[in-house]
């Protein structure tokens, strides 16, 4: 009898010391995680949950140490690792709650993200399968959760060049989510945006065009007529109209999307001359050579101003290291780039070659010309 109770009362201290020392390492994997350092939190987690195995197998720990080495072993990248200890958690959720339970639905869908990082497609979408069994039985086919798996579908099919099944999907989604919320939804947006996105690389210009539109008006709905969200938009639309070459129609979706871009970020930033030349090739294709001149020629330059605007800070730091022969040869290859003249760039120009005059006279080797206001480098530093 006393070596039963000896027995039983050592069970109960071994039980206490893990109820102690699991919070104890669950705490500092956290802290290890919180600092991105994931190999010592997965040795503290892995201590844990070695514990943890002299606990009942309902207990709850078990299931929050399984968690948490999914997510530390993904946020190192070792998928598969996680993927393996995230079954074992959706096993314990399955055996204790229930393979019903509907809180599974968080982890299958983590599942279906591991699954997709390791570019394992067919098992990612029957795991969202099962996802979405489980979402129409608690929320019924039309439901705010099975437009998002149809959603996560389009996005995996998508991934894997399956573009037919990826704009079923969507059209699905779409067709839920307007039932739900409207021809107006703003949550149809990124549906929209992957709709027209498939169907241009289909060359399915005509869908992508109705795309487009639809996903314009409820950006212009909610943002205005000019606004930086519309660019994407009125990108895909203008692309629609040219591959159907409605010609008259893309035209001032064209000169829409550059003065989107200008009033975004300015007339000479480098994305206007992207913008330029896509105007370029749209006007190429109908042979109007002077409009190609004059869009390549205004793209070139801002091209060449933004090259300048580099070089000038390359010649400041020269001249910071006290290299003023070096500095003086930035700013000669600056007026080579900047070549032939532009309005463009013509001021920027002038202030190189008034630099080179300065430089040119006597002065200490060490001092360096006056900037002027708005010189070349500060104009550098707020691009």
């Amino acid at each position: 009898m006393p070596a039963r109770i000896c027995a039983v009362l050592f069970l109960m201290a071994a039980w206490s010391y893990a109820q102690e020392s699991i919070p104890q390492c669950i705490k500092e994997g956290d802290a290890a995680y919180l600092k991105g350092d994931y190999e010592a939190a997965r040795g503290a987690f892995e201590r844990a949950w070695g514990m943890a195995q002299a606990t009942p197998a309902e207990n709850p720990q078990r299931y929050e140490i399984l968690k948490r080495l999914t997510s530390v072993r993904g946020a190192a990248g070792e998928f598969a690792d996680a993927d393996t200890w995230l079954q074992q958690a959706v096993t314990w959720r399955e055996n204790t709650l229930g393979a019903q339970d509907p809180k599974i639905v968080d982890d299958l869908l983590i599942s279906v993200g591991l699954c997709r990082r390791m570019k394992n497609t067919d098992r990612a979408l029957a795991i969202l399968r099962r996802v979405q069994g489980l979402h129409v039985a608690l929320y019924g086919s039309d439901s705010v959760q099975v437009a998002d798996d149809f959603s996560r579908a389009a996005q995996l099919y998508g991934e894997d060049k399956q573009l037919e099944e990826a704009i079923k999907a969507l059209n699905t989604a779409v067709l839920i989510r307007t039932k739900l919320g409207g021809p107006l939804d703003p949550a149809l947006i990124p549906d929209l945006d992957k709709l027209g996105e498939y169907q241009t690389v289909q060359r399915a210009y005509e869908e992508a065009e109705a795309a487009y539109r639809h996903v314009l008006v409820i950006r212009e709905t909610l943002y205005g007529k000019v606004n930086a969200d519309l660019i994407a938009t009125v990108d895909g639309l203008a692309y629609a109209l040219f591959g159907q070459k409605r010609y008259d129609e893309a035209e001032p979706v064209y000169q829409r999307l550059l003065s989107l871009w200008e009033a975004s970020v300015g007339k000479d930033h480098p994305m206007v001359a992207v913008a330029l030349d896509k105007i370029a090739v749209f006007e190429s294709a109908q042979k109007k050579y002077a409009e190609v001149h004059h869009a390549q020629e205004r793209s070139t330059a801002i091209r060449a101003k933004f090259h300048g605007l580099g070089i000038s800070q390359q010649a400041t730091q020269a001249f910071l290291e006290g290299h003023a022969n070096d500095a003086r040869g930035f700013y000669q290859r600056g007026l080579a780039v900047l070549d032939p003249p532009n309005p463009v760039y013509d001021e920027l120009r002038e202030q190189f070659s008034e630099i080179l005059t300065t430089l040119a006279g006597p002065q200490r080797k060490s001092q360096a010309p006056a900037p002027k206001k708005g010189a070349p480098a500060k104009k550098a530093g707020k691009l």
